[in-house]
Formats: C-alpha cells, sequence, structure tokens
C-alpha cells in the first residue's frame, strides 16, 4: 500500500491499529515531537504571512514617499492585497490601528468597528508594539457548516509604524496528541503481539513523516534569516505537509520579491539618480565610518563641500536640461580629480562633497584643490554652447576642526558659505570667527522675519530737485528698519542678508506699496507733478511676480503709474532673460519710470541701454561728491549726462552737498539733483511740510552741513 497516499490522519491511526507496547510508546513520542513541530510550523506560518502582509504595506508606502500613490491609494491597495491572502482552509490576515479599530477583517462589514474590549486583541497589540510576538487564546471556528466554540488558537502580531497599523494572524491548534493518545490506549493490548509490524510501520511512518517536515523546517530557518535563495520539495503531495510545502513555495515567492526590492530600494536610497554618486543620506554613514579610521590610525580625514559659482544662472539662461548636462560633467571631473584618495558625492542641487579620509597620501589639501579647480575649470560644452564654470569650495578637517562627523559637515558648509560670499572661484578653509559670523546672520535673518510681522520696515524719503528752477518735484523711498530695541539698524547690515535669503521680496512690497501711498498724498497737496522713486532688487524683479504686486499696489492706493519711478542696478542689464525684458516693457507700457540706479559704478554694459525701457539715469555720489576736486570725475559725469542727453534720457545727480556743485551740474545739463544739500532722508509727513515752500535757485558758494 503506497504511504504517499495516505492522509496524515491515516498514518498517524496505522500504528495504533498494529501497535504493541514498544510501538505504543514509539507512536507516542513520534506524535508528540510531530505536534510540536506542527504547531511551530502553525507559528512559522502565520509569522510568515504577517511578513509578507507587512512587506505589501513597505512597498505601497515606498510609492507614497516617490510621490506615485497618495497615502489614501496606498492604504487602499494594500487592505486589497491583504484580503486576498488566505491559508489553511479560511485562515487570513486581518489588521487593527493601534486603538483596536478594525483595519482589515473577515468581512468588510466589520471593518472599522472597536475590538479593544477582547483581551487577546489588546494582547495582540501590545505585543506588535514591543516589537511582534505570539498571543494565545480560544476563539471560535467554522468549519463544514459547524460552528464550534473555545478553540485553542497562536496568533503572531506586528507593528507597521508609518501608518500606526497592528498586522496579525491567527492559527488552529488541533489537540493531536490527546486525540492520539485516546486511540492508542484502545488498540495497544488487541495489537501488543504485532510489535515487529508496528516496529516497521513506525519506521517507515517516522521516515515518511520527519524527513519531509525537517526539509521544511531547514528551509523555514533558512527563509527567516533571510536567504530566500532555494527550491522547495514536496508541492505534490496530497497531505498537511504538501499543504505546508505549497504555502511555502508561495511566501518564498514574497520573501525573494521582498529581498530583490530592499537591495533596490537601498541602492535608490543612497545614490543621487542624476549623477549616480553617492547622496546626502550615504555621505553621513561614510563620512561617519571615515571619521573612526581616521581617529584610530591618527590621520587627517578632511570634508570638502564644492559648491558651482552661478549654477541658477546657467539654469535661467541655458535651461534645466543644460544645467543637468552641467552637473553630470562637474560630477565626472570631480571623481577624475580626487581619484582614488577619496569619494565624491552629490550633496544638495549644485554642491559635492568630497571625503578624503587620509589628507597625507592625498598630498594635502592645496595640492588637491588645484587639481580640482583645474578639472572643473575646463570650458564644457552644452547644447552648443560652450561655457565655463568655477567653483567655491568650503573645508573642515580632523582633528584640528573637530573628532565630530556632524560638526565636519556644518563646518566645511559654513567655510563654503564664506567663500561664495568673498565672490566665489575661491577654496575657504574652515575658521572658527566663521561660526561667530553665521550665527549673526541667521541671528539677523531672524530678527528681518520678525520685524516683517511687527511692521518695523518703514519709507524715508529724500527730496529730488530741479536744479534749474530749484523746486522740489519728486523724492526717493528708502527703507529704514526702526527696531523696537535697538532702535534704526544701518541698511547695509540688512539689506544684503535679506537679497540673500529672499526677505528682499517681502521688504520691498512693503517699500512699494508706501511710496504709492506717499506719491498720492504728495501729488494731492502739491497739485502739481510728483514722482516717487523706489528701489527694486533684481530677486523682486526675476522672482517675486513683480508686475501682479507693482498693480495691486497702485490699485490699492489709487495712485497713478506717471507718479512712481522703479530704480534698478546695472547688474540686471547683463540678465539675458526674456521674462525680465517682458516685464520692464510692460512696466514702461503703463507709463512708469525706469531708472538706473548708481549709474557708473557696476558693469556699465552701454549696449544694453537700447534693449531696456529706460528714462533715466543716476549719476552716483562717488562721482559727484569731489568732481570740483577730481577734473576726471568731471569728465566722466560730463560724458554720462552727454550720453543721456543723446538717447532721451534724465540725469539724476545723487550725493549733492554743496551750492557749487549744484551750479556745475546745472551747468553741465543735469536736470535733477538729489543729497543733504537740500534734505535729509526724513518720515513722509516731514517732506510734506515743505512741499508748499517757495521755490529757490540760489546756488551759492556755501556749504550745507550734513
Amino acid at each position: 500500500m503506497p504511504m504517499r497516499g495516505l492522509s496524515l490522519r491515516s498514518k498517524l491511526m496505522l500504528p495504533v491499529l498494529i501497535v504493541g507496547a514498544f510501538a505504543t510508546v514509539m507512536a507516542v513520542f513520534t506524535l508528540m515531537s510531530l505536534r510540536d513541530a506542527l504547531i511551530k510550523n502553525s507559528i512559522d506560518k502565520v509569522h510568515a504571512m504577517v511578513d509578507a502582509a507587512k512587506n505589501i504595506a513597505v512597498v505601497n508606502h515606498a510609492l507614497v514617499l516617490d510621490g506615485k500613490l497618495t497615502l489614501a491609494e496606498a492604504q487602499e491597495r494594500t487592505r486589497d492585497a491583504i484580503r486576498a491572502m488566505e491559508f489553511d482552509g479560511g485562515s487570513r490576515v486581518f489588521a487593527f490601528d493601534e486603538q483596536g479599530i478594525r483595519i482589515i477583517s473577515d468581512t468588510e462589514e466589520n471593518e472599522g468597528s472597536s475590538a479593544w474590549k477582547s483581551p487577546h486583541t489588546q494582547s495582540m497589540i501590545q505585543q506588535a508594539l514591543a516589537g511582534g510576538g505570539i498571543t494565545y487564546y480560544r476563539g471560535a471556528r467554522t468549519l463544514n457548516g459547524v460552528v464550534t466554540t473555545k478553540n485553542p488558537k497562536a496568533a503572531w502580531s506586528e507593528h507597521f509604524a508609518p501608518w500606526g497599523w497592528v498586522i496579525a494572524s491567527a492559527a488552529y491548534i488541533e489537540d493531536v496528541q490527546t486525540a492520539f493518545l485516546q486511540r492508542l490506549a484502545t488498540v495497544t493490548v488487541a495489537f501488543l503481539v504485532a510489535a515487529s509490524v508496528v516496529t516497521f510501520a513506525v519506521r517507515r511512518i517516522l521516515r515518511d513523516l520527519r524527513e519531509p517536515i525537517d526539509r521544511l523546517t531547514q528551509k523555514m530557518m533558512r527563509l527567516a534569516d533571510g536567504d530566500p535563495n532555494f527550491e522547495v520539495t514536496d508541492q505534490d503531495r496530497r497531505d498537511s505537509i504538501g499543504d505546508m510545502a505549497r504555502a511555502m513555495k508561495v511566501l518564498t515567492h514574497y520573501e525573494r520579491e521582498r529581498h530583490e526590492l530592499q537591495i533596490e530600494l537601498r541602492r535608490l536610497a543612497f545614490t543621487d539618480r542624476l549623477t549616480g554618486l553617492q547622496n546626502r543620506i550615504a555621505l553621513n554613514e561614510h563620512l561617519a565610518r571615515a571619521v573612526d579610521e581616521a581617529m584610530s590610525k591618527e590621520n587627517q580625514c578632511s570634508l570638502l563641500i564644492v559648491d558651482v559659482d552661478r549654477f541658477k544662472t546657467i539654469n535661467e539662461i541655458l535651461g534645466h536640461n543644460a544645467g543637468d548636462a552641467v552637473l553630470l560633467d562637474v560630477s565626472s571631473r570631480l571623481e577624475r580629480a580626487v581619484g582614488t584618495q577619496g569619494s565624491v558625492g552629490r550633496l544638495a542641487a549644485d554642491e559635492f562633497y568630497i571625503i578624503v579620509p587620509d589628507v597625507e597620501a592625498a598630498g594635502g589639501l592645496p595640492q588637491l584643490i588645484e587639481i580640482i579647480q583645474s578639472h572643473i575649470g575646463e570650458p564644457i560644452s552644452v547644447g552648443g554652447e560652450t561655457i565655463s564654470v568655477t567653483a567655491s569650495i568650503g573645508m573642515a578637517s580632523l582633528p584640528q576642526d573637530t573628532i565630530c562627523a556632524r560638526d565636519l559637515l556644518r563646518f566645511a558648509d559654513t567655510a563654503l558659505h564664506v567663500a561664495k560670499k568673498a565672490g566665489g572661484n575661491l577654496a575657504r578653509d574652515y575658521a572658527p570667527e566663521m561660526s561667530e559670523d553665521i550665527a549673526a546672520r541667521f541671528r539677523t535673518e531672524a530678527m528681518i522675519n520678525d520685524a516683517l510681522l511687527k511692521d518695523e520696515f518703514v519709507a524715508y524719503y529724500q527730496a529730488k530737485v530741479d536744479l534749474s528752477s530749484g523746486e522740489i518735484i519728486g523724492a526717493e523711498a528708502l527703507c529704514r528698519w526702526r527696531n523696537r530695541e535697538n532702535g534704526f539698524i544701518s541698511p547695509s547690515t540688512f539689506i544684503p542678508i535679506a537679497e540673500e535669503t529672499g526677505q528682499i521680496v517681502h521688504i520691498g512690497e512693503v517699500m512699494l506699496r508706501s511710496a504709492c501711498a506717499f506719491a498720492v498724498a504728495c501729488n494731492q497737496r502739491s497739485g502739481k507733478h510728483f514722482v516717487v522713486a523706489v528701489n527694486i532688487s533684481a530677486r523682486q524683479l526675476m522672482y517675486g511676480n513683480f508686475l501682479a504686486t507693482l498693480l495691486q499696489s497702485l490699485q490699492t492706493t489709487g495712485c497713478q503709474p506717471e507718479w512712481i519711478s522703479l530704480e534698478i542696478t546695472e547688474s540686471l542689464l547683463l540678465t539675458d532673460s526674456g521674462m525680465v525684458i517682458d516685464t520692464l516693457n510692460s512696466i514702461s507700457a503703463l507709463g512708469i519710470e525706469i531708472a538706473i540706479d548708481d549709474f557708473g559704478t557696476g558693469y556699465s554694459a552701454l549696449s544694453y541701454l537700447c534693449r531696456f525701457p529706460i528714462s533715466c539715469l543716476k549719476i552716483d555720489q562717488s562721482f559727484v561728491r569731489n568732481m570740483l576736486e577730481d577734473p576726471q570725475q568731471e569728465v566722466l559725469i560730463r560724458t554720462i549726462i552727454k550720453m543721456a542727453q543723446g538717447l532721451g534720457m534724465k540725469t539724476v545727480a545723487e550725493g549733492v552737498e554743496t551750492k557749487a556743485i549744484a551750479r556745475r551740474l546745472r551747468q553741465m545739463g543735469c536736470e535733477l539733483g538729489q543729497g543733504y544739500l537740500w534734505h535729509k532722508p526724513s518720515e513722509a509727513d516731514a517732506l510734506l511740510q515743505r512741499l508748499p515752500a517757495e521755490p529757490t535757485t540760489d546756488f551759492g558758494s556755501s556749504r550745507i552741513s550734513a
């Protein structure tokens, strides 16, 4: 009679029918061993089912992090997949939240209800929150239409923290030992004489059961150790062992997919997608390892942060595809420059990092910096254009600066900030005073945010005078910070920081609204055409949705466009941006005057004056103040005035402090003057009071005190 075709129950009953005393003892021993193995396998099975369900949640959660699914879509996909999981005649995987609310149940009607009152539910949640474990309890069971209660069950539960789910599955534990002993007692006496037959039969049964169970157990242990690379045998059996083998094949398939997914996720997590270099996550691990190794070997370990200068300009002018091409080229050049002396990774958009574990072996930092800058400085061909890029480098070293990996990164970043602030294309080694400067800048940045909330930024106004009539015909709005604790803070302190952080956009909006409101007040009071100028930064114009802000300011204050003049810097003229040109043309079309502030101190690319709708040039005070003592300065001023007249532009001279200078400027043909000769910057009310004053053309030789 073929043994393979018998059910497990029949194989257990056969020794009972032919057993003698010796066979009885052996059969009991065999059954107890089998019972323990089956119980363990049942628990391992539900454990594996829970792991498989949890892996489904992990995969869908990864899709959420990648932006491919919403959280709700990911959770619904997970619920559908887990509901489809079934084993051992209807056993399923179920899930609660941390308060016992059913998330996945045997029926969808039960989902959303609370199971917290059940002690075994509370135990499962406690086991899961503690890291996963088994809960033994008794529960109802429906089998072949018959409902039984108080059936022994074992449940395994685990916690999926990102969603707050407790995922669990339970298996029924049959009391095979009691059934076997009952039958064994009945047949032992009757079949005692057949001890030899029992011995033979038991040996066959033990071999037929133990070998596949051992194989399955060994493979389950390999699976538990994270090794899914094996073939599952005994799947063709038509008994419980065959069921377990087939279930293990399914679990092995899921575990193999999970293992491959983990490998891929780790690769993606530690690799920059554009360049293929190590990313910021990998930096933390590799830097910590390099620091530990350097400390143990007493080597100097250095971290370099390399930032591509003016990368934003490359993106704006050539496009983001060209920017990506530049980053790819720079990354390969850095790898060639560093070679085997260190590791290269990408830290952020245009920032790379280099870990040099042994500076002395690399030939020293100065030599390495020279090689890096030489490689980066070679021309790059992008989209048919040949461009040259430079890089700023910040450095920090162990043990000179710190022995902490986190501080090493912070100090190198601080040194980089100093290098970029100094103009770029420089390498700076960290010094303690750099941190103090950065901390002061951060404090100022925080104070600016607070000042914007408290309306501490106010507009002061300096009069503009018609040099022919001496009449005040306009003013310039100047930003002043009236801090409640520290009094007035110099613009030279906060304007550069606001430009760098983007806070200048919000400050500029405040100044623009104030200037528009003041222009309305001046024109209503004087009854004459009065123009108020306000400075506009390049960042406002390019990134601040400026045209909409301007139109809103005009509308809310009732200001006419011709009452406002916008002053921009020469650096904006070199921005080959269609958006900037279109914006300036739109502003000019409204009837708003556009002036170049501090003309002659910047790039002075005169050809750009014809491309932009410029109607006024402001001569910088550095030329005006000493023009009578320095003939060359006077020649420059005369040239600017003549050029402006030839282009149909007005001229405004800044920094006029004496009547003699005012008289000479008028003789040269300069239309307007601005300076302490007539008016110091003051609040709006102070200037308004001067508007009705009689005009004066008395430009004597006496100097007006500042």
